[in-house]
Protein backbone atom coordinates (compact mmCIF):
# COMPACT_ATOMS: atom_id res chain seq x y z
CA UNK A 1 0.00 0.00 0.00
CA UNK A 2 3.23 2.48 0.36
CA UNK A 3 2.81 3.15 -3.67
CA UNK A 4 -0.73 4.59 -2.51
CA UNK A 5 0.49 6.99 0.16
CA UNK A 6 2.71 9.33 -1.80
CA UNK A 7 0.16 12.06 -2.90
CA UNK A 8 0.51 13.91 -6.06
CA UNK A 9 -0.43 17.55 -6.22
CA UNK A 10 -0.80 20.07 -8.72
CA UNK A 11 -0.78 23.93 -8.43
CA UNK A 12 -2.49 26.97 -10.72
CA UNK A 13 -1.93 30.29 -9.86
CA UNK A 14 -4.75 32.61 -10.92
CA UNK A 15 -3.90 36.50 -11.63
CA UNK A 16 -5.88 39.57 -12.51
CA UNK A 17 -3.34 41.69 -14.29
CA UNK A 18 -4.82 45.06 -13.45
CA UNK A 19 -4.06 44.37 -9.67
CA UNK A 20 -0.18 45.21 -8.46
CA UNK A 21 0.05 41.87 -6.82
CA UNK A 22 0.04 40.31 -9.74
CA UNK A 23 3.63 41.66 -10.69
CA UNK A 24 5.62 40.71 -7.15
CA UNK A 25 6.10 37.05 -8.07
CA UNK A 26 4.40 35.82 -5.50
CA UNK A 27 2.99 32.57 -7.09
CA UNK A 28 7.22 31.95 -7.39
CA UNK A 29 8.00 31.81 -3.66
CA UNK A 30 4.85 29.93 -2.80
CA UNK A 31 5.85 27.47 -5.21
CA UNK A 32 8.96 26.83 -3.46
CA UNK A 33 7.55 27.00 -0.22
CA UNK A 34 5.33 24.35 -1.48
CA UNK A 35 7.54 21.96 -2.98
CA UNK A 36 9.92 22.02 0.70
CA UNK A 37 6.43 21.24 2.06
CA UNK A 38 5.93 18.35 0.23
CA UNK A 39 9.44 16.87 1.19
CA UNK A 40 8.02 17.19 4.67
CA UNK A 41 4.29 15.63 4.66
CA UNK A 42 5.03 12.94 1.70
CA UNK A 43 3.97 14.88 -1.09
CA UNK A 44 4.89 15.27 -4.65
CA UNK A 45 4.43 18.62 -6.68
CA UNK A 46 3.45 17.14 -9.91
CA UNK A 47 2.58 19.96 -11.99
CA UNK A 48 2.53 23.58 -11.92
CA UNK A 49 0.96 25.74 -14.58
CA UNK A 50 1.90 29.38 -15.78
CA UNK A 51 -0.42 31.95 -13.89
CA UNK A 52 -3.74 32.04 -15.80
CA UNK A 53 -5.55 35.15 -16.16
CA UNK A 54 -8.12 33.94 -18.88
CA UNK A 55 -10.88 31.33 -19.73
CA UNK A 56 -8.48 29.86 -22.49
CA UNK A 57 -5.68 29.46 -19.87
CA UNK A 58 -7.78 28.41 -17.32
CA UNK A 59 -9.38 25.79 -20.59
CA UNK A 60 -5.54 24.35 -20.93
CA UNK A 61 -4.35 24.04 -17.31
CA UNK A 62 -7.50 22.30 -16.47
CA UNK A 63 -6.61 19.67 -19.54
CA UNK A 64 -2.83 19.18 -18.39
CA UNK A 65 -3.67 19.12 -15.03
CA UNK A 66 -5.88 16.17 -15.87
CA UNK A 67 -3.49 14.38 -17.98
CA UNK A 68 -1.13 14.72 -14.38
CA UNK A 69 -2.98 12.21 -12.58
CA UNK A 70 -3.46 14.54 -9.50
CA UNK A 71 -4.76 13.73 -6.46
CA UNK A 72 -4.94 16.91 -5.51
CA UNK A 73 -5.25 20.35 -7.69
CA UNK A 74 -4.62 23.82 -5.75
CA UNK A 75 -5.88 27.05 -7.68
CA UNK A 76 -4.17 29.66 -6.03
CA UNK A 77 -5.56 32.66 -6.04
CA UNK A 78 -2.87 35.43 -6.07
CA UNK A 79 -5.22 37.96 -6.81
CA UNK A 80 -8.81 38.31 -7.05
CA UNK A 81 -10.11 36.89 -10.35
CA UNK A 82 -13.14 36.71 -12.30
CA UNK A 83 -14.96 32.99 -12.04
CA UNK A 84 -14.11 32.72 -16.13
CA UNK A 85 -10.72 32.62 -15.02
CA UNK A 86 -10.91 29.39 -13.04
CA UNK A 87 -14.11 27.88 -13.42
CA UNK A 88 -13.28 25.13 -15.60
CA UNK A 89 -10.91 24.26 -13.35
CA UNK A 90 -13.01 23.99 -10.49
CA UNK A 91 -15.23 21.31 -12.88
CA UNK A 92 -12.28 18.75 -12.65
CA UNK A 93 -13.10 15.15 -11.87
CA UNK A 94 -9.99 15.53 -9.08
CA UNK A 95 -10.09 17.20 -5.65
CA UNK A 96 -9.58 20.74 -5.99
CA UNK A 97 -8.74 23.10 -3.01
CA UNK A 98 -9.50 26.68 -3.83
CA UNK A 99 -6.32 29.10 -2.44
CA UNK A 100 -5.99 32.47 -1.58
CA UNK A 101 -2.38 33.99 -0.38
CA UNK A 102 -2.55 36.77 2.25
CA UNK A 103 -2.18 40.39 1.18
CA UNK A 104 1.27 41.72 1.13
CA UNK A 105 0.27 44.92 2.83
CA UNK A 106 -2.78 46.07 5.04
CA UNK A 107 -3.24 49.82 4.06
CA UNK A 108 -3.17 52.06 0.96
CA UNK A 109 -3.82 50.56 -2.27
CA UNK A 110 -5.67 46.87 -1.90
CA UNK A 111 -2.57 44.78 -3.59
CA UNK A 112 -4.34 41.28 -4.21
CA UNK A 113 -8.11 41.02 -2.98
CA UNK A 114 -6.83 37.48 -3.25
CA UNK A 115 -9.46 36.45 -0.26
CA UNK A 116 -12.23 37.71 -2.13
CA UNK A 117 -11.52 35.59 -4.91
CA UNK A 118 -11.52 32.49 -2.81
CA UNK A 119 -14.97 33.60 -1.69
CA UNK A 120 -16.15 34.37 -5.20
CA UNK A 121 -14.75 30.82 -5.59
CA UNK A 122 -16.29 28.64 -2.75
CA UNK A 123 -19.96 30.36 -3.96
CA UNK A 124 -19.38 28.97 -7.40
CA UNK A 125 -18.52 25.14 -6.53
CA UNK A 126 -21.10 22.83 -7.61
CA UNK A 127 -18.99 19.72 -5.76
CA UNK A 128 -16.87 19.23 -2.75
CA UNK A 129 -13.80 21.81 -2.60
CA UNK A 130 -11.74 22.34 0.06
CA UNK A 131 -10.79 26.14 0.95
CA UNK A 132 -7.40 27.15 1.95
CA UNK A 133 -6.11 30.75 3.34
CA UNK A 134 -2.56 32.13 3.94
CA UNK A 135 1.54 31.67 3.42
CA UNK A 136 2.61 27.88 2.79
CA UNK A 137 4.46 28.20 5.94
CA UNK A 138 1.15 29.95 8.05
CA UNK A 139 0.03 27.26 10.71
CA UNK A 140 -3.45 27.97 9.74
CA UNK A 141 -2.63 26.55 6.33
CA UNK A 142 -0.67 23.92 7.08
CA UNK A 143 -3.35 22.58 9.21
CA UNK A 144 -6.12 22.41 6.86
CA UNK A 145 -3.33 20.82 4.00
CA UNK A 146 -2.38 17.87 6.21
CA UNK A 147 -5.79 16.94 7.43
CA UNK A 148 -6.41 17.15 3.51
CA UNK A 149 -3.35 14.81 2.78
CA UNK A 150 -4.92 12.36 5.27
CA UNK A 151 -7.76 12.66 3.98
CA UNK A 152 -6.77 12.20 0.55
CA UNK A 153 -4.50 8.90 1.53
CA UNK A 154 -7.79 7.73 3.02
CA UNK A 155 -9.42 8.11 -0.74
CA UNK A 156 -6.89 6.95 -2.89
CA UNK A 157 -6.40 3.66 -1.25
CA UNK A 158 -10.14 3.39 -1.57
CA UNK A 159 -10.16 4.24 -4.78
CA UNK A 160 -6.94 2.38 -6.22
CA UNK A 161 -6.20 -0.05 -3.93
CA UNK A 162 -6.25 -3.70 -4.77
CA UNK A 163 -7.14 -6.24 -2.51
CA UNK A 164 -7.77 -10.39 -2.53
CA UNK A 165 -11.34 -12.06 -1.39
CA UNK A 166 -9.83 -15.24 -0.66
CA UNK A 167 -12.41 -18.20 0.08
CA UNK A 168 -15.66 -15.99 0.37
CA UNK A 169 -17.64 -14.61 3.38
CA UNK A 170 -17.79 -16.93 6.81
CA UNK A 171 -21.67 -19.08 6.69
CA UNK A 172 -24.30 -17.50 6.87
CA UNK A 173 -22.45 -14.18 7.44
CA UNK A 174 -24.12 -12.51 4.16
CA UNK A 175 -24.06 -8.76 4.87
CA UNK A 176 -20.15 -9.56 4.47
CA UNK A 177 -21.11 -10.41 0.82
CA UNK A 178 -21.00 -6.37 0.05
CA UNK A 179 -18.44 -4.89 -1.90
CA UNK A 180 -17.24 -1.15 -1.88
CA UNK A 181 -18.41 1.14 -4.47
CA UNK A 182 -15.49 3.30 -4.27
CA UNK A 183 -12.92 2.26 -6.69
CA UNK A 184 -10.99 -0.51 -5.40
CA UNK A 185 -10.41 -3.73 -7.36
CA UNK A 186 -11.42 -6.72 -5.26
CA UNK A 187 -10.41 -10.03 -7.16
CA UNK A 188 -11.83 -13.23 -5.77
CA UNK A 189 -10.22 -17.04 -5.34
CA UNK A 190 -11.49 -19.98 -4.19
CA UNK A 191 -9.72 -22.09 -0.89
CA UNK A 192 -8.41 -24.18 -3.70
CA UNK A 193 -5.41 -21.69 -3.77
CA UNK A 194 -4.77 -21.61 -0.38
CA UNK A 195 -4.83 -25.42 -0.67
CA UNK A 196 -2.40 -25.23 -2.97
CA UNK A 197 -0.35 -22.54 -1.66
CA UNK A 198 -0.18 -24.79 1.51
CA UNK A 199 1.33 -27.89 -0.55
CA UNK A 200 4.00 -25.58 -2.12
CA UNK A 201 5.75 -24.47 0.91
CA UNK A 202 9.16 -25.58 1.62
CA UNK A 203 9.82 -27.63 4.68
CA UNK A 204 12.98 -25.34 4.85
CA UNK A 205 11.25 -22.08 5.25
CA UNK A 206 9.38 -23.87 7.83
CA UNK A 207 12.14 -24.79 9.82
CA UNK A 208 13.13 -20.72 9.36
CA UNK A 209 9.95 -19.52 11.08
CA UNK A 210 9.88 -22.39 13.67
CA UNK A 211 13.98 -21.07 14.44
CA UNK A 212 13.09 -17.45 14.75
CA UNK A 213 9.39 -17.85 17.33
CA UNK A 214 9.88 -16.01 20.17
CA UNK A 215 6.53 -15.19 21.38
CA UNK A 216 5.11 -16.76 24.29
CA UNK A 217 3.22 -20.05 23.95
CA UNK A 218 0.71 -22.36 25.66
CA UNK A 219 1.96 -24.63 22.83
CA UNK A 220 5.60 -26.12 22.20
CA UNK A 221 6.89 -25.03 18.78
CA UNK A 222 6.90 -28.45 16.93
CA UNK A 223 3.16 -28.34 17.43
CA UNK A 224 2.90 -24.86 16.06
CA UNK A 225 4.09 -26.06 12.70
CA UNK A 226 1.14 -26.15 10.61
CA UNK A 227 0.04 -22.72 11.56
CA UNK A 228 4.21 -21.06 9.88
CA UNK A 229 2.84 -23.39 7.23
CA UNK A 230 -0.40 -21.53 7.08
CA UNK A 231 1.67 -18.39 7.74
CA UNK A 232 3.83 -18.63 4.72
CA UNK A 233 0.97 -19.82 2.34
CA UNK A 234 -1.17 -17.15 3.39
CA UNK A 235 1.87 -14.71 2.83
CA UNK A 236 2.76 -15.93 -0.86
CA UNK A 237 -0.85 -15.39 -1.50
CA UNK A 238 -1.27 -11.81 0.31
CA UNK A 239 2.12 -10.24 -1.46
CA UNK A 240 0.54 -9.40 -4.63
CA UNK A 241 -2.10 -7.15 -2.77
CA UNK A 242 -2.57 -3.98 -0.61
CA UNK A 243 -5.13 -6.53 1.74
CA UNK A 244 -6.74 -10.37 1.73
CA UNK A 245 -10.16 -10.65 3.09
CA UNK A 246 -9.98 -14.33 4.14
CA UNK A 247 -12.58 -17.08 5.26
CA UNK A 248 -10.58 -18.45 8.02
CA UNK A 249 -13.09 -21.10 9.23
CA UNK A 250 -14.51 -23.53 9.14
CA UNK A 251 -13.06 -25.39 5.90
CA UNK A 252 -9.00 -24.57 7.25
CA UNK A 253 -9.85 -25.83 11.28
CA UNK A 254 -11.14 -28.65 9.58
CA UNK A 255 -8.52 -29.55 7.37
CA UNK A 256 -5.36 -28.48 8.72
CA UNK A 257 -6.44 -28.77 12.41
CA UNK A 258 -5.25 -25.17 13.04
CA UNK A 259 -6.91 -21.96 13.27
CA UNK A 260 -5.80 -19.11 11.37
CA UNK A 261 -5.57 -16.01 13.96
CA UNK A 262 -1.93 -16.27 15.03
CA UNK A 263 -0.77 -16.82 11.58
CA UNK A 264 -2.72 -13.59 10.60
CA UNK A 265 -1.64 -12.02 13.45
CA UNK A 266 2.25 -12.67 12.78
CA UNK A 267 1.22 -11.58 8.83
CA UNK A 268 0.26 -8.03 10.37
CA UNK A 269 3.42 -7.87 12.34
CA UNK A 270 4.72 -7.82 8.66
CA UNK A 271 2.86 -5.24 7.80
CA UNK A 272 0.28 -7.55 6.13
CA UNK A 273 -3.45 -6.59 6.14
CA UNK A 274 -6.09 -9.19 6.84
CA UNK A 275 -9.44 -9.14 7.30
CA UNK A 276 -11.24 -11.78 9.11
CA UNK A 277 -14.54 -14.13 7.83
CA UNK A 278 -14.42 -12.21 4.03
CA UNK A 279 -15.05 -9.15 5.36
CA UNK A 280 -14.02 -6.65 2.21
CA UNK A 281 -16.10 -3.97 2.98
CA UNK A 282 -14.17 -4.34 6.53
CA UNK A 283 -10.49 -4.73 4.93
CA UNK A 284 -11.42 -1.67 2.88
CA UNK A 285 -12.30 0.45 6.00
CA UNK A 286 -9.18 -1.16 7.65
CA UNK A 287 -7.08 0.23 4.58
CA UNK A 288 -8.37 3.57 4.89
CA UNK A 289 -7.44 3.80 8.57
CA UNK A 290 -4.30 2.24 8.16
CA UNK A 291 -3.52 5.22 5.04
CA UNK A 292 -4.81 7.79 7.18
CA UNK A 293 -3.22 6.93 10.94
CA UNK A 294 0.04 5.27 9.26
CA UNK A 295 -0.59 2.51 12.00
CA UNK A 296 -2.28 -1.03 11.48
CA UNK A 297 -5.79 -1.57 11.68
CA UNK A 298 -7.81 -4.63 13.28
CA UNK A 299 -11.28 -5.51 12.91
CA UNK A 300 -13.45 -6.01 16.11
CA UNK A 301 -16.65 -7.10 17.10
CA UNK A 302 -19.53 -5.87 19.69
CA UNK A 303 -19.76 -8.40 22.56
CA UNK A 304 -20.35 -7.59 25.75
CA UNK A 305 -21.93 -4.19 27.30
CA UNK A 306 -21.65 -3.43 30.77
CA UNK A 307 -21.09 -0.18 33.16
CA UNK A 308 -17.64 -0.43 31.90
CA UNK A 309 -18.36 0.60 28.58
CA UNK A 310 -19.07 -1.56 25.03
CA UNK A 311 -16.22 -4.35 24.64
CA UNK A 312 -14.60 -4.53 21.62
CA UNK A 313 -12.93 -8.27 20.86
CA UNK A 314 -11.46 -10.33 18.12
CA UNK A 315 -10.93 -13.98 18.22
CA UNK A 316 -6.89 -13.15 18.34
CA UNK A 317 -5.41 -12.29 15.01
CA UNK A 318 -4.09 -8.26 15.97
CA UNK A 319 -0.68 -7.46 15.48
CA UNK A 320 1.30 -6.54 18.37
CA UNK A 321 1.27 -3.01 17.73
CA UNK A 322 -2.44 -3.00 19.33
CA UNK A 323 -0.92 -5.21 22.33
CA UNK A 324 -1.71 -2.64 25.98
CA UNK A 325 0.52 -5.58 27.49
CA UNK A 326 1.82 -9.44 27.12
CA UNK A 327 1.23 -11.16 24.40
CA UNK A 328 0.63 -14.86 23.81
CA UNK A 329 -0.94 -18.00 21.30
CA UNK A 330 -3.46 -19.95 23.28
CA UNK A 331 -5.84 -22.30 21.99
CA UNK A 332 -8.89 -21.17 20.54
CA UNK A 333 -12.14 -20.34 22.85
CA UNK A 334 -14.39 -22.77 21.63
CA UNK A 335 -12.29 -24.84 19.05
CA UNK A 336 -9.37 -26.20 21.25
CA UNK A 337 -7.46 -25.65 18.45
CA UNK A 338 -3.70 -23.74 17.99
CA UNK A 339 -3.77 -20.66 18.22
CA UNK A 340 -4.56 -17.53 18.42
CA UNK A 341 -3.13 -14.53 19.64
CA UNK A 342 -4.63 -13.33 23.19
CA UNK A 343 -3.65 -9.93 24.33
CA UNK A 344 -5.34 -6.76 25.47
CA UNK A 345 -6.03 -4.07 23.28
CA UNK A 346 -3.59 -0.92 24.00
CA UNK A 347 -5.58 1.81 26.15
CA UNK A 348 -5.85 5.36 23.74
CA UNK A 349 -8.20 7.00 21.40
CA UNK A 350 -9.05 4.67 18.26
CA UNK A 351 -11.25 5.83 15.03
CA UNK A 352 -13.79 3.59 12.92
CA UNK A 353 -15.10 3.63 9.67
CA UNK A 354 -17.73 0.92 8.50
CA UNK A 355 -18.36 1.28 4.85
CA UNK A 356 -21.83 0.30 3.81
CA UNK A 357 -24.02 -0.33 0.46
CA UNK A 358 -25.35 2.42 -1.14
CA UNK A 359 -22.36 4.77 -1.02
CA UNK A 360 -22.78 5.31 2.54
CA UNK A 361 -20.22 5.01 5.81
CA UNK A 362 -20.54 5.21 9.63
CA UNK A 363 -17.33 7.19 11.50
CA UNK A 364 -17.20 6.24 15.07
CA UNK A 365 -14.18 7.08 17.38
CA UNK A 366 -13.57 6.85 21.45
CA UNK A 367 -11.33 5.60 23.84
CA UNK A 368 -9.86 1.97 24.56
CA UNK A 369 -9.37 1.50 28.63
CA UNK A 370 -6.67 -1.03 28.22
CA UNK A 371 -8.90 -3.36 30.60
CA UNK A 372 -8.76 -7.01 28.78
CA UNK A 373 -12.17 -9.36 28.26
CA UNK A 374 -12.80 -12.33 27.26
CA UNK A 375 -9.77 -14.25 25.56
CA UNK A 376 -8.36 -12.91 21.82
CA UNK A 377 -8.03 -9.50 21.48
CA UNK A 378 -10.06 -7.10 23.39
CA UNK A 379 -10.75 -4.01 25.29
CA UNK A 380 -13.65 -1.40 26.42
CA UNK A 381 -14.86 1.26 24.16
CA UNK A 382 -15.38 4.39 26.19
CA UNK A 383 -16.40 7.71 25.66
CA UNK A 384 -17.35 7.06 22.18
CA UNK A 385 -18.20 9.29 19.21
CA UNK A 386 -20.27 9.06 16.13
CA UNK A 387 -19.11 11.67 13.37
CA UNK A 388 -17.15 13.45 16.23
CA UNK A 389 -20.68 14.02 17.83
CA UNK A 390 -20.52 12.35 22.13
CA UNK A 391 -22.53 9.45 22.78
CA UNK A 392 -23.34 7.60 25.75
CA UNK A 393 -21.74 3.93 25.35
CA UNK A 394 -25.50 2.67 24.93
CA UNK A 395 -26.31 5.40 22.79
CA UNK A 396 -23.23 4.40 20.63
CA UNK A 397 -24.56 0.43 20.54
CA UNK A 398 -28.20 1.84 19.85
CA UNK A 399 -27.07 3.91 16.84
CA UNK A 400 -25.18 0.69 15.86
CA UNK A 401 -28.48 -1.36 16.57
CA UNK A 402 -31.19 0.95 14.89
CA UNK A 403 -28.55 1.53 11.78
CA UNK A 404 -28.31 -2.30 11.11
CA UNK A 405 -24.77 -1.69 10.78
CA UNK A 406 -22.83 -5.44 10.31
CA UNK A 407 -20.99 -7.05 13.14
CA UNK A 408 -17.48 -5.85 12.31
CA UNK A 409 -15.68 -2.39 13.25
CA UNK A 410 -12.81 -1.60 11.15
CA UNK A 411 -10.50 0.37 14.05
CA UNK A 412 -7.58 2.45 13.47
CA UNK A 413 -5.25 3.75 16.13
CA UNK A 414 -5.58 7.75 17.05
CA UNK A 415 -8.35 10.65 16.69
CA UNK A 416 -9.05 11.03 13.13
CA UNK A 417 -12.74 11.27 12.87
CA UNK A 418 -12.30 14.41 11.00
CA UNK A 419 -9.74 13.29 8.03
CA UNK A 420 -12.55 9.98 7.72
CA UNK A 421 -15.40 12.46 7.53
CA UNK A 422 -13.29 14.69 4.88
CA UNK A 423 -12.30 11.83 3.35
CA UNK A 424 -15.66 10.68 2.79
CA UNK A 425 -16.65 14.51 1.32
CA UNK A 426 -14.15 14.05 -1.17
CA UNK A 427 -15.62 10.16 -2.42
CA UNK A 428 -19.24 11.32 -1.81
CA UNK A 429 -20.13 8.89 0.52
CA UNK A 430 -23.07 9.72 2.75
CA UNK A 431 -22.15 9.92 6.90
CA UNK A 432 -24.49 8.39 8.87
CA UNK A 433 -25.62 10.42 11.70
CA UNK A 434 -25.93 8.87 15.11
CA UNK A 435 -29.38 7.05 15.89
CA UNK A 436 -29.56 6.66 19.37
CA UNK A 437 -33.42 5.86 20.13
CA UNK A 438 -33.41 3.73 22.72
CA UNK A 439 -36.94 2.47 23.20
CA UNK A 440 -39.14 2.89 20.02
CA UNK A 441 -38.34 0.47 16.72
CA UNK A 442 -36.44 2.37 14.39
CA UNK A 443 -36.60 1.18 10.93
Amino acid sequence: MRHLLMLRIGLVPIVRPLFRGSRFGLEHTSKEALEALGRELGFELAYVSEPVAEAAQAEAAARAAQAAGLDLLLVQHVTFATGDAFLPLLELPIPVGLWALPEVWESGPLPQNAICGLNLGVSLAHKPTKWFYGAVEDAWFQARLKLTLKALRGAKVLREGRVLALGGHAPGFFAFSALPETGLTVEKASLEELWEALAAVPEAEIAERMAAFRELSEYPVEALCELFRLELALEKLAQPYDGVALREWPEIPDKLGVMAYAAMARLADRGYTLAPEGDVMGLAGMLALQAISGQPAILLDISHFSAKGVMLWHGGEAPQAWAGGPTRLVPHFNRNLPAVRDMPLRAGPITGLRLLPGRKAVVHGGLLNGEKGYDGDSGYLTRPTWATEPLTPRQFLTSWFNHRIPHHLAVGMGAHEEALLEMCAWLGLEVLPARPEEHRLVW
